[in-house]
């Protein structure tokens, strides 16, 4: 008797499986290039406008501001809603007197607008308390 091993083979899609690694080793091997590009970019940014806007993490916004040759940050809370605009939670004025560092204390209005000014109102909602 003769015995002949057989191999089940999808005929689907046979090039998906190594699209899919050329795809893997493409990204691997462009982060390196890729990364410094975006992090002088935001430099850049920083540098041209004097403050910088990005996402922290899933749900909050980070503000950035350039002051003296330092950087100050300071976080908004946010939460990303499925198939709506994400949603930015400002502080009240009190709150954030409260909450927001020194430096920022009586800004509220000058940096949630150039927040609002970054981010743009088409991906991003912002509710006011």
């Amino acid at each position: 008797m003769d015995y002949h091993p057989t191999t089940i083979q999808s005929n689907e899609r046979p090039w998906s499986d190594a699209l899919a690694v050329v795809l893997l080793l493409l990204a691997i091997l462009l982060f390196p290039i890729t990364w410094p590009i975006s992090q002088l970019w935001r430099y850049y940014r920083l540098k041209s406008r004097g403050y910088d806007v990005t996402r922290e993490g899933r749900d909050a916004i980070e503000y950035q501001e350039l002051c003296n040759g330092k950087v100050r940050r300071l976080t908004i809370a946010g939460e990303m809603i499925m198939k709506r605009p994400h949603v930015i939670y400002v502080p009240t004025e009190a709150e954030w007197q409260e909450w927001m560092p020194s430096w920022a204390q009586g800004r509220r209005e000058e940096i949630v607008e150039k927040v609002k000014r970054a981010l743009g109102n088409k991906k991003y909602e912002f509710v006011l308390s």
